[in-house]
């Protein structure tokens, strides 16, 4: 019964997997043309990039530019049919399978370049019928959950029985298409188990005590992360932006959290590309969603590819870096620039005292009417190893040093005299002024913008009277 039931599958999709069969790759040494048309151009971009990967292990492989009439081509070496992406940026890219013929034109709005669509390939409208087939499965399989909720609460049980065969339905349909889906074509099948999740109320069998262990460590039961095909899959991003939302969701606490992406992740060789776009598509989504895992895998990725930077480890630093400035406990970020007195002083160099981070500027006047207060404050605590680093965000050196004198403004101080551009503003996110930072003696931050009382509150707490 099974394989008269798959071969019916087959014969239903018979066009789609046909085609996939009988397209033939593009000669090696040959070249395949990408065409893309790009409607609502910013008029500042003049450029279309082409990647590989996904989430945060994009790799920029082209550069297209701008054409009168609005297109951008691409020429890519013939290669078995993978998945690439074209984006004005890193932050919005569009998919589109390319091998398989010689000629491929996209359409997209540079507005929604997500959504674009190649409109003359077989290959990529067989890749739209698979994800929309993995989308139909995943509604009903929310359908049919909340239908089971609402019959549970009042207890129905027939109801329920009802909806848990239309489940096991819904179970079987879904290996049954991936197993006719891998004999015909492995790479759309490497991109079906990314997209398609096994059955709570089918495939539980009271083997896990809720949903959220169900799926935490179920979700992935159709994924051979063995395979290395999966290396040229983006959607293995995707899959774990999806794992963490979805967790997320269904209430998990952020213990569990960690110990399910920790889990799924174990399972996928170390050092891949496709565990590195697994741990950056879940990077990108804890990031989003400001989750306080955030900072624990960035930095797994951050000592995973420090020495395979495709540019993002920079950016994945100072990004942690800006974070750790608002999140007590957190590491302050080294700050190092000139002295009025034109030589240079770091914040390190005041390791081992406790230090309070002044962000100010002579032109500024509510930092000018707090200054007496700081000046007080620091008077009374500095032999008991109280310091402050003054950062201006001036722009005119003589007023910054007429300043620090007319205030009696005898502490450390530092200013790269570029303004609201400061350097050392847009590490700590500093967006108005006054602002500060009191940190520990292991630079630490204990906590930000302390002022007036509440920073002789703070300070005599520390130091006592």
């Amino acid at each position: 019964m099974k394989k008269n039931t798959i071969g019916l599958l087959i014969a239903l999709f018979a066009p789609l997997f046909v085609q996939a069969q009988s397209t033939a790759p593009v000669p090696a040494g040959k070249n395949i043309t990408l065409t893309c048309k790009i409607l609502s151009m910013p008029t500042n971009a003049d450029s279309l990039f082409l990647y590989e990967g996904s989430g945060m292990a994009l790799k920029k492989v082209g550069r297209a530019g701008f054409a009168p009439d609005s297109t951008f081509v691409f020429s890519v070496p013939a290669s078995q049919p993978k998945y690439y992406g074209i984006g004005l940026s890193e932050m919005a890219v569009g998919r589109v399978l390319l091998g398989a013929e010689p000629t491929v034109t996209v359409w997209a709005n540079a507005q929604y370049i997500e959504k674009a669509r190649a409109v003359n390939s077989s290959i990529n409208k067989q890749y739209e019928q698979v994800v929309r087939r993995c989308t139909e499965f995943t509604e009903k399989e929310a359908a049919l959950q909340s239908e089971y909720k609402m019959a549970s609460n009042p207890n129905n049980p027939p109801l329920q029985r009802q909806v848990t065969e239309r489940a096991q339905t819904l179970s079987r349909s879904k290996k049954q298409f991936l197993d006719s889906l891998q004999r015909v074509n492995p790479m759309l099948w490497r991109t079906a188990t990314l997209s398609t999740q096994p059955e709570y109320l089918a495939d539980n069998n009271k083997k896990h005590a809720n949903i959220v262990d169900f799926y935490g460590k179920e979700s992935f039961n159709y994924v051979k992360w063995a395979d290395q095909g999966y290396a040229d899959q983006p959607h293995v991003s995707m899959a774990f932006e999806q794992f963490t939302q979805q967790l997320l969701a269904l209430g998990a606490t952020e213990a569990q959290l960690r110990q399910y992406l920790t889990e799924q992740m174990a399972k996928i060789p170390a050092g891949s590309y496709t565990h590195r776009m697994a741990l950056g598509g879940t990077v990108q989504t804890l990031k989003t969603l400001n989750n306080p895992l955030y900072t624990d895998f960035a930095k797994q990725y951050i000592d995973a590819y420090r020495a395979n930077s495709y540019g993002e480890i920079g950016r994945l630093e100072f990004d942690m870096n800006k974070n750790a400035t608002f999140t007590p406990g957190g590491a302050a970020p080294e700050l190092s620039g000139a002295t009025p007195e034109g030589g240079t002083f770091a914040l390190s160099q005041l390791r081992g005292q406790y230090v309070l981070i002044d962000f100010w500027a002579s032109w500024c006047g509510p930092c000018r009417k707090e200054n007496p207060n700081v000046v007080a404050n620091y008077n009374k605590y500095k032999s008991k190893g109280f310091e402050i680093l003054g950062v201006s965000l001036d722009k005119n050196a003589e007023a910054w040093k007429k300043a620090i004198a007319d205030d009696g403004l005898t502490w450390k101080h530092i200013s790269d005299l570029k303004g609201w551009s400061s350097d050392h503003a847009r590490l700590y996110s500093v967006s108005s002024i006054p602002q500060t930072l009191l940190l520990d003696k292991e630079g630490r931050i204990i906590q930000r913008n302390l002022r007036g009382e509440q920073l002789a509150a703070k300070l005599k707490e520390i130091f006592g009277e």
